[in-house]
C-alpha cells in the first residue's frame, strides 16, 4: 500500500487532511458568493448535473490578490500534522448506538445516496486489471488501448 495512491471518501475528507475543503474555502475567498451551480429548470434527479458558474483553481490563481507572484493553480502547503496519516476518521459514524427510528439524510446534499460516502481512488490511471472499470455501473470507465491509461468518460 502506498500513500500516494490512497483512496479517499467523498464528499470531503482526504489526505492531507481536509485538503479539498480547504481548497474550496480558498476559492470562496477569491470569488465570494459566486462558487455556485446553476440548477434552474432541472428536476431533482438532474440537479447534480447543473452548470458550474464559479472559478476553477486555475482561473482563481490568476485573480488571487493574496499572492505576490502569479501561480499556475490555486493551492496551499499543508502543515506537518495534516500529513500524519491517510484517511483518519473519514468514515467514522456519528454515535455509538444505532437508532432504528432515526432518519438518515442530510449528510450529503445529493439527490441520490443521501447518507453514503463514495470511495474514490485519488491517483490511479495505471492498473493492469482495474477494479473500478469492472465495477462501474455506468460503463464510464475505460482503458485507453494505445497506452493502457484508465480514464473516466464524463458524459456517461
Amino acid at each position: 500500500y502506498m500513500w500516494w495512491n490512497n483512496v479517499e471518501s467523498k464528499p470531503y475528507g482526504g489526505y492531507p487532511h481536509h485538503w479539498d475543503a480547504k481548497l474550496l474555502d480558498m476559492l470562496e475567498q477569491i470569488n465570494p458568493g459566486k462558487q455556485a451551480w446553476d440548477v434552474r429548470n432541472k428536476t431533482l434527479r438532474e440537479a447534480c448535473f447543473g452548470t458550474f458558474n464559479g472559478m476553477t483553481i486555475f482561473e482563481a490563481a490568476a485573480n488571487n490578490p493574496h499572492q505576490a507572484e502569479p501561480q499556475a493553480a490555486l493551492g496551499y502547503l499543508p502543515a506537518d500534522n495534516e500529513w500524519r496519516s491517510p484517511n483518519i476518521h473519514e468514515d467514522t459514524a456519528s454515535g455509538t448506538h444505532f437508532n432504528k427510528d432515526r432518519q438518515f439524510g442530510g449528510s450529503t446534499q445529493l439527490p441520490q445516496h443521501k447518507v453514503w460516502f463514495f470511495h474514490l481512488a485519488r491517483l490511479c490511471n495505471h492498473c493492469t486489471y482495474p477494479g473500478c472499470l469492472a465495477s462501474c455501473p455506468r460503463n464510464a470507465i475505460y482503458k485507453r488501448p494505445e497506452d493502457g491509461i484508465v480514464l473516466i468518460d464524463q458524459n456517461r
